[in-house]
Formats: C-alpha cells, sequence, structure tokens
C-alpha cells in the first residue's frame, strides 16, 4: 500500500501552506491546502499521528478527499515530475499509519477509509509511472506465467513493492489481489463503497509437503488449492498483502478450510453471493468459511459492505441484496496488520483507466437511472453459445467463432452481462485512452484518475446528444449498450 505518495500529491497540490497554531489541543484538525504537495505531506503525517486524530477522522479525511478531486495534473506538470518519487513515499508512510491506527477508528471513520485508500492508491500508482518512467503496457502483451514471480522477486524495475525487511509468507496470511479484466472492476465495485479489489487469496501449508499454497475460488472453477508461484502470477495489478495478528488463528482457519474442500471433494462457485450458504463459495467466502469454521467468535468482515437493489446491474446478476463481503473490506479489518503490497507499474495505467470506467458505468446505472441493452453478441452468448457450450461440437465452435472457452457451469445471465460490459467497457477505454495520450502531449504527464472522471462524463454527454437525435442516433456509441430508462 503506498499511502505517502498519493496522499501528498493530492494534499501538496492543494496545500503548500503551513497551518500556525495547528498542534494546539483546542484547535480542530483541519486537512491543509494543497498548493505545494510536499509540505502538505508533512502536515498530513504529523496530523494522522495527532492523538486527536480518530475524533476528526471522517470530516478531515472527506475534506481532503474532495480537495484532491477537484485537482488536475495539467497546472501541475512540473511539480509532479520533480517530487513524484518522494511523494509517492510520503502517500504510503500516511496509509501505512492510518492502518495501525485501524484499532482506534470507529465504523464510520473506517469506512471513510475504504473510500481514501482507494484515492490514495490511485495517486501513488501515478505517482510512480512519472517517477519510474516505466512503459506502460496492455494485459494482452504480457503472458502473465512467464514474468517474475510478484512480491518475491528482486529487483524488477517494473515491479513496485513495499514491506517490512525479511518477512516471509506463512500460513494465515490473506493476499488481496486485482485482476486486469472489466470484470474485475466490476467485482471491486459492487458494494456501496467501492474497493480496489476483487479476489481474496488465503495462505495454507501443506501437511504433507510443507509447501506454501493457496486456496481461492475462481468463476467457472469453484474452490481449488494452487502452487504459490502460479497463483502469484495470476494476472494481477496490484496484491495487498495482510496477516491476521492472531496468527494461530490465521493458521487455522487456513487448515480448516483445506480440510473442507478436502471432505467436499469439490466446491462450485457461488455465483449469487449467497454467504449463508457454504456449499457453493465465491472468494470472499472462502475466508469467511475458514474463520467460521475455525472460531465462531472470529466473525469476517469485520466492516461488512452492502448491496443495494439500486441498479439494472444487481438485478440482471440476481444478487442477494443485503450485507455482503467484498475482497477489499479485509483492508479496513483492525484485527489484520499491513504486511506489505506489490503494484505491476506497466499496467496500473491500464487498470486507472478501467477503474474510471467501471465508477462512471456504475453511477450512470445507479444515480442516473441507466440500463444495460443487450445487443446480438449478448443475447447469442446467453443462449446459442451457452447451449453449444455443453456439446461435444464446442471446440469447432470455439476456433470458428474465435470465441474465448469458458466453463459450463456460468449462468446465461452472467455470460450476458459480461458480454455487454466488456463490450461497453471496450469502446470507452478505446477512447478514454486517445485523449489521455493527447492529454499527456499537451502537457507532459498523463492524465490523473480525477482528469478521467471528467472526461468519462463529458464523454457520456456528447454521447447522449447524438443519441437524443433521430438524425444522429445510430453515430452514438455508448448508448447502444447503456441508456437512461424509459
Amino acid at each position: 500500500m503506498k499511502i505517502l505518495t498519493p496522499f501528498l500529491s493530492g494534499i501538496l497540490l492543494l496545500t503548500a501552506c503551513t497551518h500556525g497554531g495547528r498542534h494546539i489541543a483546542s484547535a480542530p484538525l483541519i486537512p491543509p491546502h494543497l498548493d505545494n504537495f510536499l509540505a502538505a505531506s508533512e502536515v498530513i503525517l504529523n496530523d494522522v499521528e495527532d492523538a486527536r486524530f480518530p475524533v476528526y477522522c471522517v470530516s478531515y479525511l472527506k475534506e481532503l478527499e474532495i480537495n484532491i478531486d477537484s485537482m488536475s495534473a495539467g497546472g501541475v506538470q512540473q511539480e509532479l515530475k520533480q517530487n513524484a518519487a518522494a511523494l509517492f513515499k510520503a502517500s504510503w508512510e500516511i496509509r501505512n499509519r492510518l492502518h495501525k491506527r485501524l484499532p482506534e477508528f470507529d465504523k464510520e471513520c473506517s469506512h471513510q477509509l475504504i473510500s481514501s485508500f482507494r484515492q490514495f492508491r490511485f495517486l501513488e500508482d501515478y505517482f510512480l509511472e512519472i517517477s519510474s518512467d516505466i512503459e506502460d503496457k496492455l494485459p494482452s502483451e504480457i503472458k502473465f506465467q512467464e514474468q517474475p514471480i510478484p512480491m518475491i522477486a528482486n529487483n524488477i524495475p517494473y515491479y513496485s513493492f513495499l514491506s517490512a525487511p525479511d518477512v516471509k509468507l506463512e500460513a494465515g496470511d490473506i493476499l488481496v489481489s486485482r485482476g486486469m479484466s472489466f470484470i474485475s472492476g466490476m467485482i471491486a465495485r459492487l458494494g456501496v463503497r467501492p474497493t480496489h479489489f476483487s479476489h481474496l487469496i488465503m495462505v495454507h501449508e501443506d501437511s504433507e509437503s510443507k509447501k506454501l499454497q493457496t486456496i481461492e475460488s475462481y468463476i467457472g472453477v469453484g474452490v481449488g488449492t494452487y502452487d504459490m508461484d502460479y497463483a502469484l502470477k495470476n494476472e494481477n495489478v496490484r496484491i495487498l498483502w495482510l496477516r491476521p495478528k492472531d496468527r494461530e488463528m490465521g493458521k487455522k482457519a487456513s487448515y480448516k478450510m483445506a480440510e473442507l474442500l478436502k471432505e467436499k471433494k469439490r466446491i462450485r462457485y457461488d455465483y449469487s453471493m449467497d454467504f449463508e450458504d457454504l456449499k457453493r463459495m465465491s472468494c470472499s467466502e472462502v475466508v469467511k468459511a475458514g474463520y467460521q469454521l475455525a472460531s465462531s467468535e472470529f466473525k469476517v468482515p469485520y466492516y461488512p459492505n452492502e448491496i443495494l437493489d439500486n441498479s439494472d446491474l444487481v438485478t440482471r446478476l440476481k444478487l442477494v441484496h443485503g450485507e455482503t463481503f467484498e475482497p477489499g473490506d479485509m483492508e479496513i479489518d483492525p484485527r489484520f496488520e499491513l504486511m506489505g503490497e506489490f503494484r505491476d507499474i506497466r499496467l496500473t495505467r491500464d487498470a486507472r483507466q478501467k477503474d474510471a470506467i467501471m465508477s462512471a458505468v456504475f453511477d450512470w446505472l445507479e444515480n442516473k437511472n441507466y440500463v444495460l441493452k443487450d445487443n446480438m453478441e449478448s443475447y447469442l452468448a446467453g443462449s446459442v453459445i451457452f447451449a453449444a457450450r455443453k456439446t461435444f461440437i464446442w471446440p469447432l465452435i470455439q476456433k470458428t467463432l474465435k470465441i474465448e472457452d469458458f466453463s459450463k457451469e456460468v449462468p446465461p445471465r452472467m455470460l450476458r452481462t459480461v458480454q455487454i460490459m466488456n463490450t461497453l467497457g471496450a469502446e470507452l477505454l478505446e477512447e478514454l485512452k486517445k485523449k489521455d495520450a493527447q492529454f499527456e502531449s499537451q502537457n507532459g504527464v498523463p492524465m490523473t484518475y480525477m482528469d478521467f472522471a471528467k472526461t468519462l462524463e463529458e464523454m457520456r454527454l456528447e454521447d447522449l446528444s447524438l443519441y437524443q437525435n433521430k438524425k444522429t442516433r445510430k453515430l452514438a456509441r455508448i448508448h447502444k449498450l447503456i441508456r437512461p430508462r424509459k
């Protein structure tokens, strides 16, 4: 987790001023202005360590979030280039210290931290890209199983990994990761509190070989054990490393989950995310079940997220409404300590663009009363192609139509929805990448996440104008796949 950098950068942008009397006991804690990134980061670092910070946590972080959201990279490119590396380190330190204070924070503050950590992480990615000068890559350009092992390989210029020195993975550790697909972005955004992560991994030690493995659940596969090296190379842009403070409890949870899998032989994937039924499990349910079997008192997550029945997407996927467990919820569990965080700098820009796209799409669905619209490809995916997948001629159809393989267990409703989201995401991504490249050419630095959000809203309005005019409706690209409910 790199906290100092993004935080600092945002803060330094809005703040260069010092606050006279800031540490007088009677004075409230207020975030600094961000007209000087580095100066602001020092102030923030001191503030988050202040004994009074838990009292001001929500108001402080919300105001800081607003200030960061209001900034654009266009006017501060020189300072960004000069101070990016220092800002990155500062952001990590701020986030790290906030995480250490989790036991002191109440529920409202912890919920705010989810949003703040997400914002800091976007900034950290941005600072790393500027300071390291690593060439951006698309996921399709990388053969992940042929790459150095994340979190383990040393001195890889395009890997960023911060952790305490000389610490090793052990049974009971939890890895919270983020894949590169639009579906990973969708999963990370399903709860009312968006997170940065889409997958949970439980580290386990095999009782016979004594080698570390992972226990995970994948769409189309269900629960299984995997070689550690293979799991770490599984197309991840970032991996958050957490360890239970009660290490024996963590080890017990991993062994209980391994025993359950051995007993059941097969546990299918839970597409409805029904956390009360352990016959099927998503990746989050693996962790939840492990601790549930280890102790009736150690309930995971500490602060449940929530799925509301407020969008067409939730209805389409037939998700269970109410309390849920998003992988990123683990980041605010005070019973776990932060061991480190990995990210692949080659992929962070692409991931940031996709995150911004998914956030925009969810905003349209939840707040602008938009609905997804099936096209020919999505109808075929949920009907003809779904039926063909269960026949012996599937390999021939797959080769002829150049269709990626998928599990026969994936529900038709998910196939249709995934097809729409992938097509919509690709449409938006193509245009967003063009605008990002143009921005960088003009300003010397790429767009920030906040710039992406503003640009996507401009794209929506422009496309909506085309769609609402009968003469130009066919030219609309976004509103072919998502549009206001009639």
